[in-house]
């Protein structure tokens, strides 16, 4: 009797179970009555009119629905697959997103693992966008090696933009742009790519441009495909005006920044965390474009930001700025609370951007780029094998190492000559310099940069006497304590340096101590018995690392190359 009674008490947890998954599921599907007028259409109807309805979400699950139900119906596990994957898109959480996406690939792949392609992309998606990159990147790889076994170019070339979103999330720009590019070739060699895939991946390509600062390279695939946008594909319009918004605040044209930020914002879908991020983005730059015309109106902005980004809990490091115009703005009105709270966002936004950058990194060496190396070295030896199979590989591979060698001992020799030139101008150029302000320069520029003239002069001033007085020698330097200690603001600041100097506030800090300790081991032959960690002290770098980075970004030689040719020099000169 116990037993008998165990055995139920089981079976019906069992059936609860299943009931929640199938609730879970198929929650959104089962409640649907399907239409008389949708009984008999075919998949390609449905899904036809489901593309054609993507961004209305009553209709466009009701076609998924629709097509599911035929699948189920028909035991068709491949399209009962498709559907679930798409429904996923239309998930109103997380686990129910999760759910779709995994139930797909279990449909899928009872049939072959090939069909489960589509599914694998958008578990990636889906880590993606909860900042689970090395999770992200494993389902990509998936995709990757799937597209490459079943000789798919347009799948391939969708993973690989997807690596390469993972790149610009963590700041290598220059390689995503590479596989961008690389994604874009391997779709058109498929033949029969979609005019829906050149629309996306033209856009992809001119927001990788952006990030590259090659403006008008992503105008150009901005404009290519914008009119199409427009007319076929409004659920991509929102994103495309943001990101041309933006690359117009950075060449300068505010009005038309403004214009295509504020537009794209009213179209935008703020129940998409992927689109919220570029609703972040616009009201960032709405609000930088704000700061010199209207302050208010700027930091209610900065506060809406933080406020959303607090409340969904994602970090956007194209954003951080907002903190630092908070922290200041707080401090100005003596808000000590509001400028601690303010502090605490930025180390937080700091270490997570930074952690995530040496985490994905490292994984994406290990388990892309490595791989990626070894299938090409793979390839390189089968032309090689096939193209001289009469040949003596030993032989080759020798004359190879021999050439190489020959090149590395050629290129040894130039970069000889290329640094002793270096060292010899260095030499020559290692005056004290002084500030020169032109009236006339600062006039102009300081309408671009909506500055007045006066400020800009006197942080100028005040800059060379920083200069002059060696004050960046102090390890404690930070944008936000020289700009008080100027009496200005941390933005007034950036803007001059970047536009003065040509260069960000960590280059200039980091050039004026390399300068510094240049004059010195010129005029100090005591300091050539140094350690570099030593010298990099001197200079007030924290390690050697940074100090000889900074060291061969200003001069285009290393710090120990340039302390031999001193010596040598000094000898000589004896």
């Amino acid at each position: 009797m116990k037993t008998c009674l165990y055995l139920c008490k089981k079976i019906f947890f069992f059936l609860v179970f299943l009931w929640c998954i199938n609730s879970c599921v198929y929650g959104q599907h089962q409640v649907l009555k399907v239409p008389d007028s949708l009984k008999e259409n075919t998949y390609i109807d449905l899904y036809n009119k489901y593309k054609k309805h993507i961004s209305d979400t009553a209709r466009s699950t009701l076609y998924l629905n629709t097509f599911l139900s035929k699948a189920t119906n028909e035991n068709n596990s491949i399209n009962k697959a498709l559907a679930l994957n798409e429904l996923s898109y239309y998930a109103d959480n997380k686990r129910d997103k999760l759910a779709l996406i995994k139930q797909s690939l279990s449909e899928s792949n009872r049939v072959d693992s090939i069909h489960s392609i589509p599914a694998y992309n958008n578990l990636g998606l889906y880590y993606q966008d909860y900042y689970e990159y090395g999770n992200a990147l494993e389902q990509y790889l998936k995709v990757v090696s799937l597209a490459q076994k079943g000789n798919d170019n347009v799948y391939e070339g969708i993973a690989l933009n997807n690596i390469a979103k993972l790149r610009t999330a963590i700041g290598d720009y220059d390689e995503a742009l590479i596989l961008y590019k690389r994604g874009y070739e391997l779709k058109k060699k498929q033949g029969d790519i979609s005019e829906e895939t050149i629309v996306i991946t033209s856009l992809e390509l001119a927001e990788s441009y952006r990030y590259n600062k090659k403006y008008d390279s992503a105008s150009y695939y901005y404009d290519e495909v914008i009119a199409l946008v427009k007319e076929k594909y409004p659920y991509v319009l929102s994103t495309a005006k943001i990101n041309e918004g933006i690359n117009k605040y950075y060449k300068g044209d505010y009005k038309q920044a403004q214009q295509l930020l504020e537009e794209g914002i009213s179209l935008i879908n703020l129940n998409s965390s992927y689109y919220l991020k570029y609703y972040i983005r616009a009201q960032f730059y709405l609000a930088k474009m704000s700061e010199s015309l209207d302050k208010e109106r700027s930091i209610s902005y900065y506060q809406r930001i933080d406020s959303l980004l607090t409340k969904v809990a994602i970090v956007i490091p194209e954003v951080r700025e907002t903190y630092e115009f908070l922290e200041f703005n707080y401090e100005k009105n003596n808000d000590y609370v509001g400028q601690l709270y303010a502090i605490n966002k930025l180390l937080k936004f700091d270490s997570i951007t930074t952690a995530r950058k040496i985490n994905t990194s490292y994984k994406i060496n290990t388990e892309f780029d490595t791989p990626e190396l070894l299938r090409s070295k793979e390839v390189l030896i089968e032309k090689l094998e096939s193209k001289n199979h009469n040949l003596n590989l030993n032989f080759i591979l020798l004359l190879i190492g021999m050439v190489i060698t020959l090149i590395g001992i050629v290129m040894q020799y130039r970069r000889h000559k290329i640094y002793k030139k270096r060292f010899e101008k260095l030499l020559d150029t290692l005056n004290n310099k002084t500030i020169e302000i032109s009236n006339i320069e600062v006039e102009k520029v300081s309408r671009n940069l909506n500055i007045d003239p006066e400020i800009i002069s006197s942080i100028l001033n005040k800059l060379q006497a920083f200069e002059l007085k060696n004050d960046f020698l102090k390890k404690t330097i930070t944008i936000t304590s020289l700009a008080k200690k100027l009496s200005t603001n941390t933005k007034y600041l950036s803007n001059v340096i970047n536009t003065y100097k040509g260069k960000t506030f960590v280059q200039y800090i980091n050039d004026l101590r390399i300068e510094y300790i240049l004059q010195e081991l010129k005029v100090n032959p005591k300091l050539h018995h140094y350690t570099i960690l030593s010298i990099a002290k001197e200079a007030s770098f924290n390690s050697v690392n940074s100090f000889t980075t900074a060291f061969r970004k200003k001069t285009g030689i290393s710090p120990s190359y340039y302390i031999k040719n001193l010596k040598s020099k000094q000898k000589d000169d004896i």
